[in-house]
């Protein structure tokens, strides 16, 4: 994925965005990354070679480097940059529009890439200055994002996701496996599916907008597993920004004392 080179040059970093370490094995004269560092927001390295730069990854957070100093096609170059370093950020920088538009074909399935033309181009170390801390920002927020994932996909609590249009992105092992279902043959199934007629009216009438308002709904339901059989659960539901629903279902041992509607709301 090339994260986009567009936009204005900012006089200083991002907020928050400081003390990043950068590797830049470039020929440009890049003036406004050294005042930076002379500021203390960014910390330069210039390795003497390509070789050299290999070995100092272990404490940079970018490599910035001349398309015309990697020694390979840019594929091979970032992968055995990321054999070294796994998902380091990676800035390039190219000659001309044809290099760039070339590159940028290249690695355009590959994540956290950057390409900037230095060609005529008098605001490249300003722009960079700027680009570097964005995209270092968005790698460490995907990692954050698998991290939250990945516990997510561990609980114990039997959670799922659905997408703005109603249909399931996301189960982890559990709530399939509450279910009936085959983790994958749950994506793309309507949320509304695994519950009884009544619950989906329920959810539909109270609970969902009670989500819509900024607040998470607890009720107890009555869920369908992919057989048909239904059984009692404990559900609570809370709402993502951009309209996806997070549902979290806990099974109740049937008895007399079940009740068949119970509702709360919490901030």
């Amino acid at each position: 994925m090339i994260v986009p080179s567009t936009g204005d040059a900012s006089s200083s970093l991002p907020a928050g965005e400081s003390g990043l370490t950068v590797l830049v094995l470039a020929d440009q004269p890049l003036e406004s990354l050294e005042t930076a560092a002379d500021r203390g927001q960014l910390e330069i390295h210039r390795p003497a070679s390509i070789a050299r730069a290999l070995e100092e990854l272990d404490d940079v957070d970018c490599l910035v480097v001349s398309a015309s100093h990697a020694d390979e096609a840019p594929v091979e170059f970032v992968d055995r940059v990321r054999t070294r370093r796994c998902g380091l950020p990676i800035v390039f920088l190219t000659n001309s529009s044809e290099q760039t538009a070339s590159l940028q074909r290249s690695v355009a399935d590959t994540r956290w890439v950057d390409v900037l033309e230095t060609e005529a181009d008098d605001t490249l170390a300003e722009r960079l200055r700027y680009r570097i801390p964005r995209l270092v920002d968005r790698h460490r927020l995907a990692a954050l994002s698998n991290r939250s994932l990945a516990g997510v996909e561990l609980a114990r609590d039997a959670i799922a996701i659905s997408s703005p249009g109603g249909c399931l992105e996301f189960a982890n092992r559990s709530f399939a496996m509450q279910f009936g279902y085959e983790r994958d043959a749950l994506v793309a199934t309507p949320w509304e599916t695994l519950f009884d007629d009544d619950t989906v009216d329920r959810l539909e009438a109270t609970a969902i907008p009670t989500v819509a308002d900024g607040w998470r709904w607890t009720g107890t339901c009555t869920g369908r597993r992919r057989t048909g059989a239904t059984f009692p659960a404990r559900v609570r539901l809370d709402g993502l920004e951009d309209g996806s629903l997070v549902f979290v279902v806990d099974p109740l041992e049937p008895s007399a004392d079940t009740p068949t509607s119970s509702d709360s709301t919490s901030a």
